[in-house]
């Protein structure tokens, strides 16, 4: 059963009963309110009714398979695609037949544009919050392994010589990476500077104050002096993978 259209003296009692009918959760419907109808006294001495209609919407994953397959198909890229949660958020792999490179883009820039439209699109009048993860042919592993590394290397530099170090400009996903990497490494800390989508990160010596010339001035290979926490520098919420898996094929 899809939808149901049921009548109660509130809202709420509607669609609870509905939810009843369909065996879905709140955040799996969609609710519309057809008619609703106050009792006497605003509502307060009864008579009130209303009629509401509960439909079930597709499961996010089913969602991202479908919104993605459909891009791809309109890009004329024939693809698997697999779905697969990790906890809250969602990763996805896709598999092309030498495509990945047109995927792909210069340093990720057009999985980085595709995982950000899919990510708009799948949470546009959802509940859903979990983050949407694009990943061709495993270059997204092979891109933060390297990342890890170069953080790593960065921070045992600024512990040797007290000084910052930036790295060259990076889309968000690819900061996000480097600061988690150092977030347990009590001997740097770590911030953002520049403007528009690609910023540094810039790794300083921890308990230096806000880090503004700590260290001998601009840190290297730094361009802007504005800075910013934008988030990227959350706790890690990796690991727990595969509670559910979807896996299809599109040509």
């Amino acid at each position: 059963m899809d939808s149901v259209i049921i009548e109660g003296r509130t809202v709420e009692e509607a669609v609870d009963r509905a939810l009843q009918r369909l065996g879905s959760r709140i955040d799996q419907v969609k609710i519309e309110v057809i008619e609703e109808k106050k009792g006497r006294l605003f509502g307060l001495l009864g008579g009130g009714s209303c009629r509401v209609k509960v439909s079930n919407q597709l499961r996010t994953e089913e969602r991202i398979e479908e919104v993605l397959g459909g891009t791809l198909r309109l890009m004329g890229i024939p693809s698997q695609i697999e779905v697969a949660r990790e906890k809250e958020d969602f990763s996805v792999e896709i598999g092309t037949v030498e495509s990945d490179g047109l995927l792909i883009g210069k340093h990720g820039e057009t999985l980085h544009a595709l995982e950000h439209l899919l990510n708009r699109i799948v949470h546009k009048d959802s509940a859903e919050q979990g983050r949407v993860k694009l990943d061709v042919g495993g270059y997204r592993k092979r891109r933060n392994d390297q990342l890890r590394d170069k953080a790593l290397g960065m921070a045992r530099k600024v512990k040797e010589t007290g000084r910052e170090v930036a790295t060259d400009p990076l889309f968000s996903p690819d900061r996000r990476v480097v600061h988690l990497a150092l977030t347990g490494d009590s001997g740097v800390r770590t911030y953002t500077v520049g403007d528009g989508l690609y910023k540094s990160v810039v790794v300083a010596p921890a308990g230096k104050g806000d880090g503004r010339g700590s260290g001998g001035g601009r840190p290297r290979g730094s361009r802007s002096q504005n800075r910013d926490r934008d988030g990227e520098g959350g706790g890690n919420r990796g690991g727990g993978r595969s509670r559910s898996r979807r896996r299809t094929a599109r040509r």
